[in-house]
C-alpha cells in the first residue's frame, strides 16, 4: 500500500473503512471489513475514480465471507435451478465466487438483482461465467490451476500493478511512443512489434512463420528487446502466427504478464499445444 496512487486513493476514504488495498494488474481493488460502507459507500468511490481515472473494486474481506458451503447452498437458493448450474468455485483470496451456468442470463437475474442479492447475503462478489457447450479436458486443466493457484496469482497480479502504478504522477507529462516490429511487416506471419515508451516495454504478438523453414521467427536479437526488461506481452488472437513463440520467452526468462481474453487464451493453448505435437512429428 505504499505507491503513489493507492495513498491518493485513501486520502479520501475515512479511516478504518479500508482493510487491504492491492492492485489487479491495472485495476485497484479495495477490501472493506465494514458492511455498511460495502452496501451503500455513498458514492465514494465512483467520485474517486473520476479523479484519478482509474477502475477502483470494493470488496468484501474475505474474513466477512461466509463459509464456502453455507454460501453455496445460499448461491443455489437464490438462482432458480432453470439456470442449470454446473459448477460454483470460490477464490477465498480474492472474496469471489465464479458460477458456471448453462444459462448465465437466469443467474444474473434482471439488471444484476440476483448478483446484488448474492453479495448483499453472503458476502462473496459473484462473477457468472457460461458453461462451456463442448467439454474440453485442456480447457479444465487451464481453469483449474487458475482456481488451484489462486493465492500465487494475486500476488502476481499485485506485483504487475506496482510496476504499471510505479512512479505515477496524476498530472499530464510528456509522453512519445517507438514501435519496432520484429516480424510480421509486409509478410504474414511471425507477427511481433515492440512498443516502447519513457515508462514501458510492450511486446504486442509472438508467432512463427509455419511455412518459412528458413526464417519463422521474429527478430528476437534486436538490442532494443531484453526479455528482463519487458514489461508485457498482449496477444491479439489466438493464431499461432501471433502466439506461437509466446512460451518459448518464458524458457528463456521472461516472468511478466500476458494480456488476451479468455477465449484466446484457451484457444491460444490449444493450438500451441498442437503445432508442438506437429514439430516433434516432423523431428524439428
Amino acid at each position: 500500500m505504499s505507491t503513489e496512487i493507492i495513498k491518493e486513493i485513501l486520502k479520501d476514504i475515512t479511516d478504518g473503512k479500508i482493510s487491504d488495498a492491492v492492485f489487479e494488474g491495472a485495476n485497484i481493488v479495495l477490501y472493506t471489513k465494514d458492511k455498511e460502507f460495502l452496501a451503500n459507500d455513498a458514492g465514494l468511490i465512483k467520485s474517486i475514480v473520476n479523479k484519478i481515472k482509474k477502475r477502483i473494486e470494493l470488496r468484501p474481506d474475505p474474513e466477512l465471507c461466509h463459509p464456502q458451503e453455507k454460501a453455496e447452498v445460499e448461491i443455489r437458493k437464490i438462482i432458480d435451478a432453470e439456470a442449470g448450474i454446473d459448477q460454483i468455485i470460490f477464490d477465498p483470496q480474492r472474496s469471489v465466487v465464479i458460477i458456471e451456468a448453462e444459462k448465465p442470463g437466469l443467474a444474473i437475474g434482471r439488471q444484476g438483482e440476483l448478483l446484488q442479492e448474492i453479495k448483499t447475503k453472503t458476502f462473496w462478489v459473484p462473477i457468472v461465467k457460461r458453461t462451456p457447450l463442448i467439454r474440453s479436458q485442456i480447457i479444465e486443466n487451464i481453469r483449474s490451476v487458475l482456481y488451484q493457484n489462486s493465492d500465487y496469482r494475486r500476488k502476481f497480479l499485485h506485483k504487475t500493478g506496482e510496476r504499471i502504478y510505479n512512479g505515477w504522477l496524476r498530472e499530464k507529462k510528456h509522453e512519445w511512443i517507438r514501435a519496432s516490429y520484429l516480424g510480421g511487416a509486409r509478410q504474414v506471419g511471425r507477427s511481433c512489434i515492440l512498443l516502447q515508451t519513457p515508462e514501458s516495454r510492450i511486446l504486442l504478438d509472438c508467432g512463427i512463420d509455419v511455412s518459412s523453414p528458413e526464417d519463422p521467427y521474429p527478430y528476437l536479437e534486436a538490442p532494443e528487446l531484453n526479455l528482463k526488461e519487458l514489461d508485457a506481452i498482449i496477444v491479439s488472437h489466438p493464431h499461432i502466427d501471433h502466439t506461437g513463440l509466446v512460451p518459448y520467452l518464458f524458457k528463456y526468462g521472461y516472468r511478466g504478464p500476458v494480456y488476451c481474453t479468455a477465449p484466446t487464451r484457451d484457444i491460444m493453448a490449444l493450438l500451441q499445444l498442437d503445432i508442438i505435437k506437429i514439430q516433434r512429428g516432423e523431428g524439428k
